[in-house]
């Protein structure tokens, strides 16, 4: 059940900033089709390019620091997305099923498809920003004991 709540509050990181900036034409976003929700496709294609920006060393793994580095990069305090307060390297223990400490694109497109099925609420293939939102909250709700 914690695995649960990690993987939800990981999918929430993922695509709470790219449903937020919808619309912004400056922001490189999941939404490709501009239609308020991410499909599937749009997010498995949004977790490549991401797996990618995080590869710093591009040699097809990523590891916390490199995930950090990113994070960093992007105005995260200490790595850490605002939002969740999840470690890089607890996000890379959700999904590293060969315990090596790194992420392969493998593991991180698999657990990205993970993260969408449970946000996903109502199984239609897209997540709204209310399906975002009602994660979020969830995760939230947890974490603070209620």
């Amino acid at each position: 059940m914690k695995r649960n709540k990690m993987i939800v509050a990981m999918g929430t990181m993922l695509l709470m900033p790219a449903l937020a900036m919808a619309g912004d034409d400056k922001a490189k976003t999941m939404d490709t089709d501009g239609d308020g929700a991410v499909s599937s496709a749009e997010h498995a294609a949004g977790a490549q390019k991401m797996f990618t920006a995080m590869d710093a060393n591009k040699d097809g793994y990523v590891t916390a620091a490199e995930m950090d580095a990113h994070w960093a990069a992007k105005g995260a305090k200490d790595g850490k997305a605002d939002r969740m307060k999840m470690s890089s390297a607890d996000k890379i223990k959700e999904i590293d099923t060969d315990g090596d400490g790194r992420i392969s694109a493998a593991e991180h497109a698999a657990g990205s498809q993970k993260m969408f099925a449970k946000l996903d609420a109502n199984s239609d293939g897209k997540v709204t920003a209310a399906e975002m939102q009602a994660g979020h909250d969830a995760v939230m709700k947890k974490k603070a004991g209620m």
